[in-house]
């Protein structure tokens, strides 16, 4: 019988269906349940304003009162769920028609009017990701008063004030494949990034790699988490587990299963399982990828597929899970590569063992839109020398608007990471800030303020008559941090001609021409004399046991380092054995003994001494969870030496050496400050600096000129008197 023609169509999808039919009744659950893991994931990132490092309460005050926040996103990659809880109080003792206005990218998110004498001003934002431009996102925030009074002639202080806690959090997320390029991988690490590393003891160029990127990660306002792989007899948190039932009963995956908090690994296969299900365990955001890393990793999955032979359906499933696993590629990882990877759905930045110096230098601000791809082999990344080494020009940094208009205060800020201005061994001593002021109808002068890391540096009053102005001030050298926060602030009087007309704004334009000046760096005995050669080309000297003890002491030497002001590019690692380290150029040493160093600490069991010219200066036992560093000299080179009392302290947050030459420190960072050498407690401006500088340079010499020119004249003086005379006689 011939069939019809339109039932001929669908004929061939039938009979594939049935073909099909019985490979699918062969498909195990355990396959099915690994394929399904096998897909894109949602990767969530959430800062806060103190990880963005504003770690304080900020308070907006008067009667127009604004403030912008810079949150930064990666600029090419899709987010989703984007959104800003703001956290805030009020506080109005005094009667006004206050308001509180919340924008997001320059667009009113949220306004209300405040009426009550306190109250909570928090608010969750949702946020438009289409606004979003140039890698960051602008939460801005308005405070303002508008008084009953009728005060015309001038602006008084309003005592209603607005606390933004640094507590405020941005929220984002994105796919997993969403992720294209390192720039915006690096962009889009968390606040604290997971860094895993082969095991509690590391080779010296995986140790070298990993301090490097740790260290450029706490310059960019990240602290990283060091970790293990997970390795047998290792115990893991399994709470928030939820493995598939289909997994949950082969023996790799049933141990996990299991529902205890923790677990302890018993095997290999269990280090597979974990890999295959993603968990934070034995995944992170960046991998230090030496051949040891790689092999437990292999070895890991290996067992897994032994315990799966059974099953062919999950044996292959596991074998294309492991095929998708780029940071596990077959051509390994070359010298100097960097690589946008996979592992366990997440994107992870993987590193060549001997890479540490090259990314570190690659994803600093000047180098990191370079790239642009998923794979790069960095075989050099510095900074960039300036052209001039005695100037440097803050506008370079960006900041913020340098075209805005005042009508009664304004500010111009930019962020200046310290190891780039130190960068060629230098270090600020002069600003020149330049300035362009339109003219207002108000007959006072505006006044410009030049703050350093909200340290006030100088001021003066402008003419205000369009022209360029400068105000010089000098940097000295206790306003320095790891990052330098320049602000120019504009005061103008609003003109109100008696209440009949309505005060209006006029433009100010910080000029490109700002410079800072920068003079060659002499080691004076101070922390400060030693941060831009600690920038240029130190040694880092660390003892063999610090890699025997990689995951404790990694943080620590982060820390230490990115307060002493090393550069993760150009320091070289020294891991000092038996005897003494004899440094060759300026030197960070952590917990070696130095030769020939003049050190005044001493620390012993907890015991801490310092010396001084003639008798100790301090000397107390029973210390714990404390540590010294000191500046030290040994054969001719100037450095840092660094001993511990007892427990080793956690140095939880960042902080910078920039005060005296000796500090103890404890879990918060440094407790205690000695001021021991002259140049400490000195911050007068050197002698051939400042206004009258050269006029100074010129008496010097041209007082005894002027005062023999004049001896010349009187004699000539008195011998033409006495020709004059005989003349006159001999008439």
């Amino acid at each position: 019988m011939r069939l019809p023609h339109r039932l001929l169509h669908p004929l061939p999808l039938v009979l594939g269906i049935g073909l099909l039919a019985p490979v699918a009744a062969l498909a195990s659950p355990a396959g099915d349940a690994q394929q399904r893991l096998q897909g894109e994931t949602w990767v969530t990132r959430s800062f806060t304003l103190a990880d963005l490092g504003i770690t304080r309460t900020v308070l907006l005050t008067g009667f127009d009162a604004k403030q912008e926040f810079y949150l930064p996103v990666p600029r090419n990659v899709a987010i989703a769920d984007a959104g800003i809880d703001f956290r805030g109080r009020y506080y109005k003792p005094e009667e006004a028609r206050t308001s509180m206005t919340l924008a997001v990218n320059g667009r009113p998110s949220y306004a209300t009017r405040v009426d009550t004498a306190e109250g909570d001003a928090s608010q969750v934002l949702k946020v438009d990701t289409r606004t979003i431009v140039d890698g960051f996102l602008r939460l801005g925030v308005s405070w303002i008063n508008n008084s009953p009074e009728r005060i015309c002639a001038y602006e008084r202080p309003s005592g209603n004030v607005l606390a933004v806690e640094p507590d405020t959090r941005f929220t984002y997320r994105f796919t997993s494949g969403a992720l294209t390029n390192l720039a915006d991988a690096w962009v889009a690490l968390p606040a604290r990034p997971t860094m895993i590393v082969a095991g509690k003891r590391l080779s010296k160029g995986a140790y070298d790699s990993a301090w490097r990127i740790g260290l450029a990660m706490e310059q960019a306002g990240r602290q990283i988490n060091v970790r293990s792989f997970p390795a047998v007899g290792d115990s893991v948190d399994t709470q928030g587990w939820q493995i598939p039932p289909a997994l949950a009963g082969l023996p790799a995956f049933s141990g996990l299963a299991a529902g205890e908090a923790r677990h302890q690994i018993r095997d290999a296969a269990e280090v597979g399982a974990l890999m295959v299900l993603g968990s934070g365990a034995a995944t992170g955001d960046l991998l230090v990828m030496d051949a040891t890393l790689r092999q437990q990793m292999n070895a890991a999955l290996d067992a897994l597929a032994t315990q799966l032979n059974a099953d062919a359906d999950a044996a292959r499933a596991l074998s294309d899970w492991r095929g998708r696993q780029t940071a596990l590629a077959a051509d390994g990882m070359p010298s100097h590569m960097v690589r946008l990877a996979t592992l366990g759905a997440r994107p992870v930045i993987v590193l060549a063992e001997d890479a540490g110096a090259q990314a570190a230098g690659a994803f600093a601000d000047a180098w990191r839109n370079v790239l642009i791809g998923r794979n790069a082999g960095i075989d050099k990344a510095d900074q960039a020398e300036a052209t001039s080494r005695t100037v440097i020009h803050p506008t370079q940094w960006g900041g913020t608007n340098p075209n805005f208009d005042v009508l009664a205060k304004g500010d111009w800020t930019v962020t200046m990471p310290l190891a780039a201005l130190s960068a060629d061994g230098r270090l600020p001593t002069d600003v020149g800030v330049d300035l362009a002021v339109s003219p207002s109808a108000g007959r006072s002068r505006p006044v410009a303020t030049v703050y350093w890391n909200d340290t006030l540096l100088g001021a003066r009053q402008l003419n205000a008559d369009g022209h360029p102005e400068r105000i010089d001030a000098r940097v000295p050298s206790y306003v320095l941090g790891l990052n330098n926060v320049l602000r120019v602030a504009i005061q103008r009087q609003p003109y109100y001609d008696g209440c009949n007309e309505a005060p209006q704004a006029y433009p100010v334009q910080v000029l490109r021409t700002t410079a800072l000046r920068t003079g060659d760096a002499a080691p004076d005995g101070t922390f400060v004399g030693l941060l831009p050669l600690m920038a240029y080309h130190p040694q880092v000297a660390v003892p063999e046991s610090y890699l025997a003890d990689a995951i404790a002491t990694l943080p620590r030497l982060v820390r230490i380092a990115a307060a002493s002001g090393v550069s993760p590019v150009r320091a070289e690692l020294v891991v000092q054995g038996q005897g003494a380290f004899s440094p060759a150029r300026p030197f960070l040493a952590l917990q070696v003994p130095v030769d020939g160093a003049n050190a005044r600490v001493s620390v012993k069991d907890g015991h801490l001494r310092i010396n001084g010219k003639q008798s100790p200066w301090l000397d107390v036992g029973g210390l714990t969870q404390a540590s010294a560093i000191e500046v030290a000299s040994s054969h001719g080179q100037y450095g840092l030496v660094y001993q511990v009392l007892g427990t080793q302290p956690a140095l939880g947050k960042p902080f910078v050496l920039n005060r005296g030459d000796l500090a103890v420190l404890g879990d918060e960072g440094p407790v205690a400050w000695s001021d021991g050498s002259a140049a400490a407690n000195s911050d007068a401006a050197p002698e051939g600096s400042g206004f009258l500088a050269e006029w100074r340079r010129h008496l010097s010499w041209g007082v005894p000129v002027i005062a023999f020119a004049l001896l010349a004249l009187l004699l000539l003086f008195v011998i033409a008197h006495r020709l004059k005379r005989r003349h006159d006689k001999n008439k």
